[in-house]
């Protein structure tokens, strides 16, 4: 399946899962085109963003780090990553993600199934 820039669709999110601000979500591909997967999209969060910390429990869900640093905190931990950096948070364990740089944060989010 190819995906052109043009047919993708810019979804604004705000203060989600309890998170600080907006940001905008470029879904890719949307989870009726794919089999496994719920979600497969670039997040741009502008400073000061964050995407709340949640559980996960019968879903996993990947962050892979395209540009910026971002802070990832796992089961209560905090975690700087950087461009080339992943998370990967499955059943029974919580993650979230912010920027608390001066930079935005840009990051691919998928959600396996």
């Amino acid at each position: 399946m190819i995906k052109r820039r043009q047919e993708m669709t810019v979804e604004p999110r705000f203060e989600v899962k309890g998170g600080k601000g907006a940001y905008n979500s470029t879904h890719i591909f949307r989870a009726a085109e794919l089999d496994k997967v719920n979600l497969f999209a670039v997040n741009t969060l502008p400073p000061g963003s964050s995407i709340g910390v949640h559980p996960h429990s019968t879903e996993g869900e990947a962050y892979v780090i395209l540009q910026g640093q971002a802070t990832v905190t796992e089961d209560g931990q905090d975690f700087l990553l950087n461009p080339g950096d992943a998370e990967y948070c499955t059943g029974g364990h919580s993650h979230g993600i912010a920027n608390d740089s001066e930079e935005p944060l840009v990051f691919l989010a998928i959600i396996i199934k």
